[in-house]
């Protein structure tokens, strides 16, 4: 079996940034239909497994591959479809910058695709309210979370986490402040 990730940088398609492809060869994870409980999400490390703890992709459209069980019963991965994108009708002048009814009528149902596998850049510094309350100790911040999560109304629930996440972060490790945040918000 190959070392090299399925998919990287330089291919042509767009998975998630948990995808298994992007860190097992071709072969080293299965690919479902779609979400299942077959293959849970882990919120311990945030990407989804069998009960055997094989990887899972749950985006064959995304990875290019039919679903199949590649790692768990060694089925043949066959050769990746490739995506490439219609070639554009060049505009003419009137055409150049249509506006939104154009758009919509020119591709009716489309979605916008998803952009290419990056590595993530730092955020920008939260400016906003930062909650009280945050706990001295780490093992406090998921229930501290939590009960932020479930007194804020829907409509701030953005800036709510947000402040959680930059109040967490000045005081504890960025990686220990994602794997809290990813298991209050997994209900875990």
């Amino acid at each position: 079996m190959e070392s090299e990730p399925f998919v990287d940088e330089e291919s042509d398609h767009d998975v998630c940034w948990i995808c298994p492809a992007l860190r097992f060869p071709a072969g080293g994870f299965d690919v479902y239909e779609r979400p299942t409980r077959e293959c849970p999400y882990d919120p311990a490390d945030g990407f989804r497994y069998t009960a055997d703890r094989v990887p899972v992709c749950v985006h064959p459209y995304d990875v290019g591959l039919p679903p199949g069980r590649y790692a768990t019963d060694g089925l043949p991965v066959p050769a990746p479809a490739r995506r490439r994108a219609a070639p554009a009708p060049t505009p003419t002048a009137a055409e150049a910058v249509p506006g939104p009814e154009a758009v919509r009528r020119s591709a009716p149902g489309a979605l916008p695709r998803r952009l290419p596998f990056r590595r993530r850049k730092p955020a920008a510094r939260y400016t906003g309210a930062v909650p009280s309350g945050l706990p001295a100790e780490l093992d406090g911040l998921a229930a501290w979370v939590g009960q932020l999560v479930r007194g804020a109304a829907p409509e701030d629930l953005a800036d709510v986490l947000a402040g959680a996440e930059a109040a967490a972060l000045a005081r504890f490790p960025e990686d220990a402040v994602l794997a809290v945040m990813r298991r209050a918000l997994s209900g875990g």
